[in-house]
């Protein structure tokens, strides 16, 4: 056999030996098509969906409610469809593709566990897209994979809120039904009476947001009085937020974020500052730094600090240093590398606070029964938890900086609740503003919820500034490949609106 036979002969029989194999050698393990265990996808879907939520909160949410000022983002000429995708959670369509393949795995597999999870966390997702933009790609979303829908149909509001709290219904009936452990569950590693916590806490979201166009009141009543299914948060232990870890692998947002923004551009609003300070409320030096002026000398004293707050839409700050930061907890690694913590600030999905704001305001409407008497219960429960969540997030990591503040500077004295702006007295009308007004403040740095809350109960006042279209916008625009790709169905859902724009109101908001 000659030299270039047997070359020809080897290189066949190694090709034969790996032809064999060349399925499983050249198969992808981390493709979905070969997930057998649904947590592979999950912990990726909620890091990066609550990631988003914080981040969006910090770029857009907490400024279209008014808790934070960025020109940029406050000015909703600059909420132009170009930036719909990358800045209002469009992207979270992504997560829901993965939850849809959790479901089917799960569904195949008989996890009813990892089936719950995935119905839970996808309607949170759900929740906040429908809110942004009103209808949206529904029970055809994300299923071109599955499905082979390419061009989902949007679904309206109300019946997107119809089918999220079946889809909750469903989650609890079926958390413990089987045995497995969640895993890659970051949120409450596998904890399965937490997320039966979360569901009845967004269920009561839903329900309350609803609330002008659907009668909650039996629903509501038929949570309360089956707690063994319908479970409640305690206090803020166990309220559905991402804990985030000491190291480069799931940080807080912001601490690797770009100083830029943070130390020259972003401020708290000037509703906030003006708030807290009428209400000689504790949170003030939690939420914002002091302004750069009034910390001077090696050892500034507290008690010289002042805070002020910018108002959106006005241009410009023409001293950035004369108005103040976000505070600490949310401090990126370059604006202090000394006290500035990966762990700080938690990724809050819904709280303890909020769910009883909801109570206060349910039973105050007359929706749930005790009336009055069980509003004040519930409205005291979420300020004072308030309190309790930011003393223990503060603890003792900033003695030692120039705030030099501490967990128990956050707890105020009784003579906070007796003040006449926060005492629970005054006409319904009142009591009903004053509830608005401390879920208002618990939502900082939560997503889009201010402004959600915002445009249901028209609470606080927003100073509609000079620069900018001379409102405060309703609802997000649709991404501009959805007037392309998905033109048909984008122009049905435009017609159940009657225009695709940042002033027009959605269901629930009419």
């Amino acid at each position: 056999m000659t030299k270039n036979k047997l070359i020809l002969f080897a290189a066949l029989f190694f090709l034969a030996g790996c032809t064999k194999n060349f399925d499983e050698i050249n198969s992808n393990p981390n493709n979905p098509d070969k997930i057998s265990n649904p947590g592979v996808l999950l912990t990726n879907v909620i890091r990066g969906a609550v990631n988003t939520s914080f981040g969006n909160s910090f770029n857009r949410g907490s400024i279209a409610g008014d808790l934070l000022y960025n020109n940029f983002g406050g000015n909703f000429d600059n909420w132009a469809r170009a930036d719909a995708s990358g800045y209002f959670l469009w992207n979270y369509y992504d997560y829901i593709r993965d939850l849809n393949e959790v479901i089917t795995i799960s569904e195949a597999g008989g996890f009813s566990n990892f089936k719950a999870v995935a119905l839970i966390f996808r309607s949170w997702m759900f929740q906040n897209l429908t809110d942004m933009y009103g209808p949206i790609p529904f029970r055809e979303a994300a299923n071109a994979k599955l499905e082979g829908i390419n061009r989902p149909a949007y679904e309206q509001q109300e019946a997107v809120y119809a089918g999220l709290l079946a889809d909750l219904e469903e989650a609890n009936s079926l958390l413990g039904t089987s045995d497995e452990n969640v895993l890659g569950d970051i949120l409450f590693n596998s904890d399965i009476s937490r997320w039966q916590k979360f569901s009845t806490a967004l269920m009561i979201r839903l329900l309350m947001r609803q609330s002008k166009k659907v009668d909650p009141s039996a629903a509501l009543s038929n949570i309360l009085n089956n707690p063994g299914k319908y479970p409640l948060f305690t206090s803020n232990a166990d309220q559905a937020a991402l804990q985030y870890v000491n190291d480069r692998v799931n940080p807080m947002p912001m601490y690797l974020k770009s100083n830029s923004d943070y130390a020259t551009s972003t401020r708290v609003s000037k509703n906030l500052v003006d708030y807290l300070k009428l209400l000689h409320d504790p949170r003030l030096p939690v939420y914002a730094l002091p302004i750069q002026t009034s910390v001077v000398g090696s050892n500034p004293d507290p008690a010289d600090f002042e805070y002020e707050g910018g108002v959106n839409s006005t241009g410009p700050l023409a001293d950035p240093r004369n108005y103040s930061a976000p505070g600490m907890l949310w401090a990126p690694e370059q604006y202090s590398p000394a006290f500035a913590s990966m762990d700080a600030a938690q990724g809050i999905i819904i709280s303890y606070s909020e769910e009883q704001f909801n109570l206060a305001e349910a039973a105050e409407k007359g929706y749930i029964a005790g009336g009055s008497a069980a509003a004040e219960a519930y409205y005291l429960n979420g300020i004072k938890d308030q309190f309790a969540y930011y003393a223990g997030r503060v603890g003792n990591r900033f003695a030692n900086s120039d705030q030099q503040l501490k967990g128990e500077d956050v707890i105020p004295d009784g003579s906070y609740y007796t003040q006449s702006e926060v005492a629970y007295t005054g006409t319904a009308a009142e009591k009903l503003e004053k509830i608005a007004l401390q879920k208002w403040l618990s939502l900082y740095m939560v997503g889009y919820e201010a402004w959600f809350e915002w445009r249901r109960v028209g609470f606080p006042d927003i100073v509609v500034g000079t620069d900018g279209p001379g409102y405060v916008a309703r609802r997000c625009l649709y991404p501009a490949d959805e007037t392309r790709i998905n033109e048909a169905n984008y122009k049905q859902a435009v017609s159940w609106l009657g225009t695709d724009e940042l002033k027009t109101r959605v269901w629930w908001d009419e």
